[in-house]
């Protein structure tokens, strides 16, 4: 079975609680009997928030609830956001930590070949040169 992640209940005092393995595509926190993250407060929608991984294998966490919206870091936020690495989100007054697997969390993907890189760090070396040497560029009248 993969594991995308896990969710670690932040207990009051601060520390951590128990750990939830991330390891379906999603992950619903809520109120009601099929929630995979119950939460048996009166405030808390039935189904709250879910954290859904994409095809890129990164987090992506939605709030469900226009009541006592889900708050990440702290803040607010109104469309589905991606998750990183220690992010915090909270539901009323209970708090949980999202952590990718070391081995794999996502990175961005590279932009560039690394043909283009090597090409961009020689046109660096050479704007470097000219800077330091006072020349004009052959390009420039």
């Amino acid at each position: 079975m993969p594991r995308y992640g896990e969710i670690v209940v932040i207990r009051r005092s601060g520390t951590d609680g128990m750990v939830f393995p991330l390891t379906s595509t999603s992950c619903l926190f809520g109120r009601k009997t099929g929630c995979d993250i119950r939460m048996r407060l009166p405030w808390v929608s039935n189904e709250h928030c879910k954290i859904d991984i994409n095809e890129n294998k990164e987090a992506v966490l939605t709030n469900l609830s226009t009541v006592n919206p889900t708050r990440l870091n702290g803040a607010c936020f109104e469309q589905p956001v991606p998750l990183k690495h220690g992010d915090v989100l909270t539901i009323i007054d209970r708090s949980f930590r999202f952590e990718y697997p070391l081995q794999s969390t996502p990175k961005k993907r590279r932009s560039r070949s690394p043909k283009d890189e090597t090409l961009q760090q020689v046109a660096e070396v050479e704007l470097l040169h000219k800077q330091t040497s006072g020349t004009k560029s052959l390009d420039a009248s």
